[in-house]
């Protein structure tokens, strides 16, 4: 059986794009599980946020990151590409993430260049490291996964502090490292995103981050510009919000009944939890016990 980071190489070597929604906990796996796309993403900024409710400037541990993506790569029906953040700390630190992450049945493991503790890269000011601090990071996830066959992504932060060029630089340098994606964070416009494609030797990671940074594109417009991953990982959470905000909104305004048709099924929602199999399950035992 080919493994879920096979899977993703085997996937990256196909035309098209690789479209890769949000998943911040269970219930949005499940949802995202019906809908066959070729790929997850697991956030650090939303994993943080849904199981921590504290922001994304490095205050999540590995054991909070590798607790719940674990849980989300078992669950998942397409490769997980899972953050990493910039390794957890030093690079002792960063050696023993990958093997967890890969232990973890994790697709692919993104680390960025940022200096430690970092912050969002959508939210506020980013440090950025040296050039050779983040190959040693990328040589480092690279010989950790000892013969196993999890990608390594490389993400740049650099587009906004230190320019187009810095941070096309940076990518083609990750690469040479030994990184299997290069990861674009914020770039300015569609025309960037292209010239990276076109100048990147190896397959382009884009986030689509609704409320971040740059414009919200298709897929299909991605893919017209050459990206071959392309990431969306607020979306999900934020529509979610939404919804659970106006429904307590309404509540607190004595109104419990005005949005139910707005409402996610709850019998279909049951059966994505596996309630319907747990039952048929005790059926056929009480069946055999008569």
């Amino acid at each position: 059986m080919v493994s879920m980071a096979g899977q993703l190489r085997e996937r990256l070597g196909q035309d098209g794009i690789i479209v890769a929604p949000g998943a911040y906990d269970m219930m949005s796996l499940l949802l995202a599980n019906q809908h066959q796309f070729s790929a997850h993403y697991a956030s650090g900024y939303w994993v943080t946020a849904s199981i921590l409710g504290l922001p994304d400037v490095g205050i999540a541990t590995y054991r909070d990151f590798i607790t719940q993506f674990a849980r989300l790569a078992q669950a998942s029906s397409a490769p997980l590409i899972a953050d990493a953040d910039t390794g957890f700390g030093s690079l002792v630190n960063l050696d023993h993430a990958t093997r967890g992450y890969q232990d973890a049945n994790i697709a692919a493991m993104q680390i960025e260049d940022q200096c430690f503790p970092k912050v969002c890269g959508q939210h506020g000011a980013t440090e950025i490291c040296s050039i050779e601090e983040m190959q040693q990071r990328v040589k480092v996830s690279c010989t950790a996964r000892d013969g196993g066959d999890m990608l390594i992504i490389a993400r740049t932060d650099a587009r906004r502090s230190e320019g187009r060029n810095a941070a096309l630089n940076r990518l083609g340098a990750y690469a040479d490292a030994g990184a299997d994606i290069v990861f674009l964070e914020a770039p300015k416009d569609a025309c960037e995103i292209e010239e990276a494609a076109q100048h990147l030797k190896k397959p382009l990671m884009i986030n689509a981050a609704h409320g971040g940074h740059g414009t919200i594109l298709n897929p299909s417009q991605y893919a017209s510009l050459g990206v071959k991953i392309i990431i969306y990982p607020s979306g999900p959470a934020l529509a979610a919000a939404k919804a659970s905000d106006n429904f307590y909104g309404m509540l607190a305004a004595d109104d419990a009944n005005s949005n139910c048709d707005g409402m996610f099924d709850f019998p279909r929602m049951s059966s994505l939890l596996g309630f319907d199999d747990a039952v048929m399950l005790e059926q056929s035992f009480n069946q055999k016990d008569n």
